[in-house]
């Protein structure tokens, strides 16, 4: 009697680990399918192929000392000017004023 009870306690004993790993994998399926070895490409920046610089936010002409804009002017950064923390984008200096709804780049001279 003792023989068969331990001999039925091993059994289970090995069969709990094979049941409890495919009850998890049956209720947690992998969301997306591992993919070795996938090559992807790198990511350029689109180009324009006739060599004229992006629409976005450029002005052709330099905007006269206080014009007041309500967007931040593309590809620019802080510079420190007369101890002064400036916006520098294009060649111009704004000096950036925060106001209750934003900011406001008002323009305060020119680099070089």
């Amino acid at each position: 009697m003792k023989t068969k009870l331990l001999i039925a306690l091993a059994a289970l004993a090995l069969l709990m680990p094979i049941t409890a790993n495919a009850r998890g994998r049956d209720h947690n399926p992998p969301r997306v399918a591992p993919r070795h070895h996938v090559q992807h490409p790198p990511r350029v920046a689109p180009r324009h192929h006739d060599n004229r610089p992006p629409r976005h936010h450029r002005m052709v002409h330099r905007p006269a000392i206080g014009t007041r804009l309500v967007v931040c002017p593309v590809n620019g950064r802080f510079v420190n000017y007369n101890r002064e923390r400036l916006w520098l984008a294009d060649g111009v200096l704004y000096r950036v004023t925060p106001t209750r709804t934003g900011r406001i780049y008002v323009v305060v001279g020119y680099w070089n």
